[in-house]
């Protein structure tokens, strides 16, 4: 290795280290290396640059020994070299805050120097540690390049101790936290049982002593009781087997039908339906605001009052077979009828002349009949109690029944018997429909499902 004598501060990097002194900071740049012969009268202080540089190399990591000096270290290497040289000069180099890059301190072998050959066969890489002077300058940094890092064994040794001390820091921790996350899970359980073991519903003679809001009890009768932070809650358990206040039974009566009153309809009145077994159960479409599937044996219920038209509200479907009550009347009496018919549109809609309508009447002056075309089913005219038949299949469909009709005077009473075909075989049928009235009426209509 070459024998450098030390390293000699030149006159800009004392000022420069004479600022440090103030608080400026220090900051070395880079090293170069060079095969610059000196004259016997240089005077290294005044030097500005090597007098012959030839390699520029980053430093690799910086040391401050604590004695006033630091360790600046540096791979030597010729990678990339195209010419050897002999290696008689090192230049530090720094940052002075007023004049940029200067030369801060140089260190001259002369003839004591190494040959560095060019990049090839040979390959040279040294660790190479070059102290120079800062003095008790407190702010003092280097560029450091991370292109070349090689490692000597000390810095091994060292990282390998760093990384051990650091392995056993990071085990105690991970080893206490793990005993202080299973004593809070333990504990928890602990909590966790005990409340478990609180909540459980009692039964007995007598309350519980232990009581919080939502607590269960089945008293002495059978009787389930809650808490509510205050008193105990009858449920009333043994009566969960009502419904509407009446018991299941084990032995239940056989069903009847319900028996028609004196308007042929069926007694579904409350006084009835709570006191006997029926086999129809009804439902208000009155306010319904989409299609509901009656099943068979249902019955639906329509109100209307003061309506030129009136949708049922019936879901339908192919195979099905319905009986339908309409009573119609109008609110100013029994005269001043409007003689013009009621239709039932199917889909709440009408189809032009689809429908052929056949019917026989009778009136104050004789029988008469007739055979006519409609857009709709024709069930009724003017104001009528009218009962229907709906059979709705693919093939068949067709409304059929008979009504009687008052309202204007020179005809009444008057009896029809009718039937009207809807002939489209194609179209379906899905929404029962809506019935429309000659003028204002005001009744109701029941609609039956039979199958």
């Amino acid at each position: 290795m070459a024998d450098f004598r030390g390293t000699i501060l030149t006159t800009k990097g004392r000022n420069l280290l004479a600022k440090a002194q103030t608080g400026a900071q220090l900051r070395f740049t880079q090293i170069k290396l060079g095969d610059g012969l000196w004259p016997s009268n240089t005077d290294p202080t005044q030097l500005n640059d090597l007098v012959s540089p030839k390699l520029n190399l980053p430093i690799q990591s910086i040391t401050v020994v604590g004695d006033g000096t630091v360790r600046l270290r540096f791979v030597l290497t010729n990678r990339g070299l195209s010419q050897g040289f002999f290696m008689r000069e090192i230049g530090i180099y720094a940052q002075d805050p007023d004049l940029g890059e200067i030369l801060y301190a140089v260190a001259y072998a002369g003839d004591r120097a190494d040959f560095i050959p060019a990049d090839g066969v040979t390959k040279v890489e040294n660790v190479v540690d070059i102290y120079t002077v800062i003095a008790n300058a407190q702010n003092v940094t280097a560029v450091i390049s991370d292109t070349v890092v090689l490692a000597t064994k000390r810095d091994i040794d060292e990282l390998a101790e760093t990384l051990s001390n650091l392995s056993s820091q990071v085990n105690s921790q991970i080893t206490s936290q793990i005993d202080n996350l299973s004593q809070q899970l333990n504990d928890t359980a602990s909590t966790l049982s005990t409340q478990i073991s609180t909540v459980k519903p009692e039964a007995g003679s007598t309350a519980p002593s232990l009581t919080y809001t939502g607590k269960l009890w089945v008293d002495a009768n059978d009787f389930l009781q809650y808490f509510d932070g205050s008193n105990w809650k009858n449920v009333k358990a043994s009566f969960a087997d009502t419904v509407d206040g009446f018991h299941a039974s084990q032995t239940p009566a056989p069903n009847v039908i319900v028996p028609l009153n004196v308007e042929g309809i069926l007694d579904l009145s409350a006084t009835y339906v709570k006191s006997n077994v029926y086999t129809f159960r009804r439902v208000d479409l009155t306010n319904a605001t989409s299609d509901y599937m009656l099943q068979v044996g249902e019955e639906a219920i329509i109100n209307f009052t003061d309506a030129t038209s009136v949708p049922l509200r019936i879901a339908t479907q192919s195979r099905t077979y319905y009986e339908v009550h309409l009573v119609s009347s109008n609110t100013g009496g029994t005269s001043g009828a409007v003689d013009s018919n009621i239709f039932l549109n199917p889909n709440n809609t009408t189809y032009s002349n689809a429908f052929v309508y056949a019917q026989i009447y009778r009136q104050s002056d004789a029988l008469y009949s007739d055979y006519m075309t409609y857009n709709a089913f024709r069930c009724g005219i003017a104001f009528s109690t009218s009962i229907f038949y709906i059979t709705n299949y693919t093939q068949y469909k067709n409304v059929k029944g008979f009504y009687d009709t008052w309202g204007y005077s020179y005809y009444y009473p008057r009896i029809t018997v009718f039937s009207t075909d809807w002939r489209d075989t194609t179209t379906p049928w899905t929404s029962l429909g809506t019935i429309t009235f000659p003028q204002s009426s005001s009744g109701y209509i029941l609609v039956r499902r039979l199958a």
